[in-house]
């Protein structure tokens, strides 16, 4: 007897995500080790704040270990802008916030967010957090637009999980960064 499998639009978003950061890698020259453990980390990290709209502090640490891990054991790296890349990954978004706090009255930003992109900026370094920001929030507008556009009820009080979009951002712009 055969059982037939329900997929939800989350189910169908992660495999989706799957496959594309599986192909993409494919033409990537980035380096293989640090690729595997970058993209475990942000898969984890995406997947659970899809489903659950929250960076738990678990997957922010492992995170933030594995990529002190690669900054210091990685010959020849200047650490200088990835060390820079923390600290500004990690203030940007409580500003933000502080901004966005004065004009509606309430926090619009988590600060999961705050950890992960201050990760970010240490896996990457301070000049790239600017790519990724972007491309995070083009994919997270254009997420919205295809909500709306499909008549999923969308307002200024949806919340949105931007980790998501941030992890894409980042597992782009690693792998094709000089090109983006």
């Amino acid at each position: 007897m055969y059982r037939s499998v329900r997929f939800n639009r989350g189910t169908l978003v992660t495999a989706a995500m799957g496959l594309l950061a599986g192909s993409l890698y494919w033409y990537s020259e980035a380096p293989q080790w640090q690729t595997l453990v970058l993209f475990t980390n942000l898969y984890a990290l995406a997947l659970y704040d899809w489903h659950h709209f929250r960076l738990p502090n678990l997957l922010t640490a492992t995170f933030f270990l594995s990529a002190a891990l690669f900054v210091f054991v990685s010959p020849g790296l200047n650490i200088t802008p990835h060390i820079v890349g923390a600290v500004i990954g990690l203030v940007f978004f409580p500003i933000l916030n502080l901004f966005y706090k004065r004009l509606r009255g309430h926090d619009g930003i988590g600060m999961g967010d705050a950890k992960l992109l201050a990760c970010i900026g240490l896996w990457l370094g301070w000049q790239s957090l600017p790519h990724v920001l972007l491309v995070a929030s083009l994919t997270g507008l254009t997420y919205a637009a295809v909500c709306w556009a499909s008549q999923i009820t969308i307002s200024k009080t949806t919340k949105l999980p931007f980790g998501t979009f941030l992890c894409l951002g980042t597992w782009l712009v690693w792998l094709f960064g000089d090109q983006i």
